[in-house]
């Protein structure tokens, strides 16, 4: 498709591969999504997009090289809640910001969170036992939780639900979801707060019971479990999302071409069966749904971040 470029000079976008920076390490569930957006926009755009893992300081550090890169067209970043959102909000040191200083291009997916405990007679059947034992049990008592790290979305969900049920608990912090989850089943920690498909398999394994989901509507994977306001917690309504970026300045063109075919591939059987089988919700918002999702969601981690007074620091 002929496009007008920025100076007006008519050119093909795109005529030569496209890189895709994803920053988180190879294997995680970003750098899956990223790579099945990749291959379907690929064909739909006629030229190969290449996944460039850059993993390092929470997502941080390969975001800001997305942010300096040319505003082009041909290097785009894997975007998520975490390095666009949380971290900018959490982290005084992050340079970057989430509409200053990057073009949003489309909307990908978004996955909610389930409020997890141990599967065992012992461990809160409900999330009302779950309060009532926090209300009860104060912080020198041990009623604790765990997260995949400080800062992180497995984090603030935890936070936010505390914080709408007026309750506290001991934070701790593990390196990743599998350690956190593994402790939450073993009874350890009282609770944690996870994605689906982190926690599915030892839910199914019936090592840990799901108590509610940060969700309007129940999941279709997991019928049986409450939404939060079902579960008595109406305000605890939270996901983590992912969309693709491109440097702030990028023509208006390249932008209509790149949200065009992010957006098309969403819409294929093949990307929804992909995206399903991951547990995740297809958001396909364009570039401006896109942007205005983000518009809509800054102000409150920042306020959410001023609240709580989470701090990171490299």
């Amino acid at each position: 498709m002929p496009l007008a470029s920025a100076g007006g000079v008519e050119s093909a976008f795109p005529d030569k591969p496209i890189k895709l920076i994803v920053a988180f390490a190879p294997g995680t569930g970003s750098d899956t999504l990223a790579r099945i957006m990749a291959a379907s926009m690929g064909s739909l755009l006629g030229q190969p997009i290449i996944t460039d893992n850059r993993s390092g300081v929470g997502g941080v550090m390969g975001t800001e090289q997305g942010a300096r890169a040319q505003a082009d067209g041909y290097t785009l970043t894997l975007a998520t809640t975490s390095t666009l959102l949380t971290n900018p909000a959490l982290n005084a040191k992050v340079r970057y910001r989430a509409l200053r200083d990057f073009t949003p291009l489309a909307g990908l997916a978004r996955t909610s969170f389930l409020l997890l405990t141990a599967n065992t007679q012992d461990a809160p059947h409900d999330a009302a036992e779950l309060i009532r034992r926090l209300q009860q049990q104060s912080q020198e008592k041990g009623a604790s939780f765990g997260s995949a790290g400080v800062g992180t979305v497995t984090h603030l969900a935890c936070e936010y639900m505390l914080q709408q049920a007026g309750v506290k608990a001991v934070h701790v912090p593990y390196r990743g979801s599998t350690a956190a989850l593994t402790d939450v089943a073993g009874g350890q920690l009282l609770f944690g707060c996870d994605t689906p498909i982190a926690a599915l398999p030892l839910i199914r394994a019936g090592k840990l019971r799901a108590l509610a989901v940060a969700a309007p509507e129940r999941l279709s994977a997991l019928p049986e479990v409450p939404t939060a306001a079902q579960a008595g917690l109406p305000k605890w309504q939270m996901s983590a999302w992912w969309g693709l970026v491109a440097p702030a300045g990028t023509p208006p063109a390249v932008v209509a071409r790149l949200s065009d075919a992010a957006t098309s591939a969403l819409a294929t059987p093949q990307v929804k069966a992909q995206l399903a089988s991951q547990q995740l919700d297809a958001l396909n918002l364009p570039a401006a749904g896109f942007s205005e999702l983000i518009r809509a969601e800054e102000p409150f981690w920042t306020g959410f971040a001023r609240q709580t007074g989470i701090q990171l620091d490299f």
